[in-house]
């Protein structure tokens, strides 16, 4: 968990988002308008960040209580 946020539910967040990205790369692609390709592209690093703070975490929480059941 992250604040109050799990894990599974910042993975939705991530997925979500890519998903919107995808769509309005889509729609970006139909209307001519490169312009909001600097959008697209922040939304998508904003997806992965999500996506690679939940592993952190993971990886965090893992070796903590490695560490604990270790004592």
């Amino acid at each position: 968990m992250i604040e109050n946020i799990s894990y599974e539910e910042m993975l939705s967040i991530s997925k979500e988002l890519q998903a919107s990205a995808n769509v309005i790369r889509e729609l970006v692609k139909e209307k001519n308008l490169p312009e909001l390709n600097d959008f697209i592209s922040t939304v998508e690093g904003y997806s992965k960040f999500l996506e690679t703070t939940v592993e952190l975490y993971q990886d965090a929480d893992a070796a903590l209580s490695e560490l604990i059941s270790k004592k």
